[in-house]
């Protein structure tokens, strides 16, 4: 099949000056057909804050990413899971992670739950991956980078051709050291048959070169190729090449408290978040920077500092990708993806030793000295004292459904054929990546059967027609997605909120938000909108219904069911 073949398309492309509400003038937009179908790169992001790039208010150096949001549009209210493999499950499906085998994470697994369909803590065979709609379709697909979608199906099993990935969920970036006494290595795949790592290996050049190798590979066969590139960057252990880490240091010197509100003022000034929004308070458990001492200044800032430094050197390898791809001239022709798989990560083991079997290992293992931090002998975390400056236009952090757990970054780049330099503030989810991209490849989901099995239809949608400004919103009036995690619960609908939050997070009742104007849930508007409020507990409930969600009971915590189910 020749690539100019399988697609041609014609949609209006918004220009810079283009609103926010999904209209278009006649001065505002430009018909352009195409001929070819567009290679598709996602790129995913582990445990990247909302507030972690450049375009979206951060110190962090990243103008590879910044420039494709700025050729693109830039999602400031695009939600995930509150964990990494559901929201990988959806990314790749387009299915609710209740029906899609990540009710929750397999490790945290209640009594109530196990055995449940959509429940399985594995990527299940009731849904297709557009990996394999794709390949049906004539595309080349390529992974590389992180799985984390159980170990009873590889990526070559679910559509994909060549593939490089870490099977687990976390591990070193310069080895193959796992990440508890229980998992002390982690396991390389190539094209499903294991692999020895090479001495210089880095997780986000590794898995960019690799990505590079198969595209360049695949070109003489003249088909389109979709790449997902899954860094595990900048997810634990905190580690980075030196010299990235140096030229960060000072910078966080500053505090958590001062970049925290430098953040939260450049939103404002970016126009990301209300003008008027307030800004959480600290975490409870986070000291004021300047009652630690000078000491402890210098550790925690450079613990930063390598965080800083991987965000960095993601980006340099999307620098990487974006100019291999101008010299073989198929930059223009391909689409974007840019996303993190859910908010920052608080957890720190070794600071509050609440997991034995993780806080011993790293004790006796690692060498987290100061002038250790960030090389291949270290293990180290940055914690809720510096996921709070991630999330700091938000509440809380991943495993939370908070929006500081499940609003996170998405920019979306295809100049020949979609805005540029736009910023869109409607709600969207990770269910939406699967439809949108099917819809520029014009590709059809098979609906309810595939391959002679039984397999859920899409639960999301394209986000196309708003941008092609055919449709005034992503998501019909009154329509919108629920949310629910560890027990955790949510609702939105256009820019209003419910979320229910187990302790200590919350009370475990309901509250009513205008993320418009309180992105960070501090003001409950439920009895000043009742009508509202009740609108959203009756979606959610039917949410809940359609889903199969399973409710873990009040007082629920994570960490105490964790390797219950085993």
């Amino acid at each position: 099949m020749n690539r100019k073949s399988i697609f041609s398309f014609s949609f209006c492309v918004l220009l810079t000056a283009c609103s926010d509400n999904g209209t278009v003038s006649t001065n505002e937009a430009l018909s352009q057909t195409g001929d070819e179908t567009p290679n598709v790169i996602l790129i995913l992001a582990d445990d990247l804050a909302f507030s972690d790039l450049g375009a979206y208010g951060s110190e962090i150096e990243t103008p590879n990413l910044d420039e494709l949001a700025s050729s693109g549009v830039l999602f400031t209210r695009f939600h995930t899971s509150a964990m990494c493999s559901p929201s990988r499950a959806m990314l790749l499906t387009g299915v609710d992670q209740h029906k899609n085998g990540y009710g929750t994470m397999g490790a945290y697994l209640d009594e109530s739950q196990r055995g449940q369909p959509g429940y399985e803590g594995y990527l299940n065979d009731q849904v297709v991956t557009v990996a394999s709609l794709l390949n049906d379709a004539g595309f080349n697909t390529y992974m590389t980078g992180k799985w984390h979608l159980g170990t009873q199906t590889f990526p070559s099993e679910r559509g994909f051709d060549r593939t490089f990935i870490l099977l687990q969920g976390a591990g070193s970036h310069f080895d193959n050291t796992g990440y508890a006494s229980a998992q002390p290595t982690v396991d390389y795949f190539r094209n499903g048959n294991p692999v020895e790592l090479p001495d210089d290996f880095y997780s986000s050049d590794a898995y960019t070169d690799e990505m590079i190798t198969y595209i360049e590979e695949g070109r003489a066969s003249n088909q389109p190729f979709f790449g997902y590139l899954a860094f595990s960057a900048p997810h634990f252990p905190l580690h980075a090449p030196a010299e990235l880490t140096d030229k960060y240091i000072e910078r966080y010197m500053a505090g958590w408290d001062v970049i925290r509100q430098q953040r939260h003022n450049t939103m404002k000034e970016l126009g990301l978040i209300d003008n008027a929004a307030e800004m959480a308070q600290r975490l409870e458990r986070v000291p004021p920077w300047n009652e630690i001492s000078l000491e402890e200044q210098r550790y925690q800032a450079k613990k930063m500092a390598v965080y800083a430094a991987m965000v960095d050197s993601l980006d340099q390898n999307v620098g990487k990708l974006v100019s291999y791809l101008k010299s073989i001239d198929e930059y223009d022709d391909t689409v974007f993806f840019f996303l993190s798989d859910n908010g920052p990560e608080a957890v720190d083991f070794t600071t509050y030793p609440i997991l034995p079997v993780a806080t011993d290992w790293i004790a006796e293992s690692f060498n987290n000295s100061y002038e250790n931090l960030g090389s291949a002998g270290s293990y180290s975390y940055y914690g809720e004292r510096w996921a709070h400056v991630g999330a700091a236009a938000h509440s809380f952090h991943k495993t939370v459904i908070s929006q500081g757990g499940i609003n996170v970054p998405l920019i979306v780049s295809y100049a020949k054929a979609l805005p540029q330099n736009r910023v869109v503030s409607d709600f969207s989810s990770v269910v939406d990546i699967t439809p949108t991209i099917l819809e520029l490849a014009n590709v059809t989901h098979p609906g309810n059967a595939f391959n002679n099995r039984a397999i859920h239809s899409m639960d999301g949608r394209s986000v196309l027609p708003y941008l092609r400004g055919t449709a005034n919103s992503i998501y019909p009036a009154g329509e919108g997605n629920g949310f629910e995690l560890f027990g955790h619960n949510a609702y939105i609908i256009g820019n209003w909120k419910i979320t229910r939050l187990q302790v200590p997070y919350g009370d475990f009742t309901w509250g009513l938000y205008d993320l418009d104007k309180d992105p960070a849930e501090l003001n409950n508007l439920a009895e000043q909108n009742p009508e509202k409020f009740q609108e959203l507990l009756a979606a959610y409930a039917e949410y809940a219904e359609r889903n199969g969600v399973i409710q873990v009971p009040e007082g629920w915590r994570m960490f105490e069911n964790l390797g219950s189910s085993q």
